[in-house]
């Protein structure tokens, strides 16, 4: 395990080998200190200002769309920011940073979020809560494949996350399925972006999927609308014929998607992928695959605050505005565990990111090689 920090792409000396038990009390002692300082509360006026955001935002991008031209186009933008900057409403709900996911308040703003996003909590609140347990993590299958238990890393067999998930991503009953596996590796880092930016519609079918299959019908159904009414509206508010209205819309769904997908690759994707059963509880696992993002104050917002990724898995209630400001402490204590505390800019976890990818490419080609290698006879013996 890698135990250096990182910091504004700067590498600092350990002070000491990883520590586990360590890190675990310091984290819940830093814990204690942002409780009482009240970081872990959202206030009114705050909550106040998201709904604002989430239904302001939509009604000035279809106005900017009667416009036509350079209007609509902003508002294509304003709409595609909106998406990803509702999901983190959504997200905070889910988090119980507003109450009780369960209570009246937050089941109407889940409603009023369905509609406006398309997403559901039934499926997201369960993958979610799996990531922020096992982030990377993984389990050794009985045939000695490293399998995910983060589904947030199991796109097979559209992406291979990491090398060392090569072989899973080989697994098929067919092999049919693993030439498809094996084509969309070799030319996954031409494809990741496009990939990317097409999430938001995957997201939607599953929180519609899911939802209905649980019947939690009203849920399904509110997802559902917010294609409805979306692709109607557009189509109807447009200037031009109608299909350029829903042109607009569907592309900022794809706006909205790349920056929602980004924030997450940029957090996780060319860090430690693990077996689950050599972790030392719930701080080591964040610490082992988790970084940090901040660049700029208008990045900062874009993403959320959730840039500020590690301290947001070591504290998931804290409210998201406060996670900047307990970076520093957050980075001494892990640190004097013997810690890596990686921060970089955004351009610097991209290249880290399509570095693991170009590796989990060639592992691919590579472990792929290897079982034809065994499974073809030696006539020669």
């Amino acid at each position: 395990m890698t135990t250096v920090a990182v910091e504004n792409n700067i590498h600092c000396p350990p002070l000491r080998a990883p520590d586990a038990k360590a890190l675990a009390r310091r984290m819940g002692e830093l814990k204690v200190v942002a409780r009482e300082k009240g970081y872990f509360e959202i206030t009114l006026w705050e909550q106040i200002f998201r709904i604002s955001e989430l239904l302001l935002a939509p009604v000035i991008a279809f106005l900017l769309l009667t416009q036509g031209g350079v209007s609509a186009f902003i508002g294509m933008f304003i709409l595609g920011i909106h998406f990803p900057r509702t999901a983190y409403l959504s997200h905070d709900i889910a988090h119980e940073q507003w109450g009780s996911r369960k209570g009246k308040y937050a089941q109407f703003m889940f409603m009023l979020v369905e509609i406006m996003q398309g997403f559901g909590p039934t499926w997201w609140v369960e993958k979610h809560e799996l990531h922020h347990a096992f982030p990377n993590a993984c389990k050794t299958d009985t045939d000695g494949v490293l399998t995910p238990i983060d589904g947030d890393i199991d796109a097979r067999p559209f992406i291979v996350w990491d090398k060392a998930l090569a072989d899973f991503n080989l697994k098929s009953d067919s092999s049919t399925g693993k030439s498809i596996a094996l084509l969309l590796a070799r030319i996954q880092t031409l494809l990741f972006f496009p990939m990317l930016s097409i999430a938001r519609f995957n997201w939607s079918w599953q929180s519609i999927e899911v939802a209905f299959r649980n019947g939690k019908n009203l849920e399904g159904a509110l997802c559902i609308s917010h294609w409805i009414l979306g692709l109607t509206i557009a189509g109807y508010l447009t200037p031009g014929a109608a299909w350029t209205g829903w042109a607009w819309f569907l592309i900022a769904q794809c706006i909205g998607g790349l920056i929602l997908a980004c924030v997450f690759v940029l957090s996780h994707t060319g860090m430690e992928v693990y077996d689950a059963t050599n972790a030392e509880g719930f701080y080591d696992r964040q610490a082992r695959s988790t970084r940090n993002t901040p660049t700029s104050v208008f990045f900062d917002w874009l993403a959320g605050g959730l840039n500020s990724q590690i301290e947001h898995h070591m504290f998931p209630t804290m409210a998201r505005r406060y996670l900047a400001k307990m970076r520093e402490p957050t980075r001494q204590v892990m640190i004097e565990c013997g810690y890596q505390y990686e921060s970089i800019t955004n351009r610097a976890a991209m290249a880290e990111v399509m570095r693991a990818l170009k590796e989990a490419s060639s592992a691919m080609i590579s472990s792929a090689a290897s079982q034809k290698a065994l499974n073809t006879p030696n006539f020669m013996g």
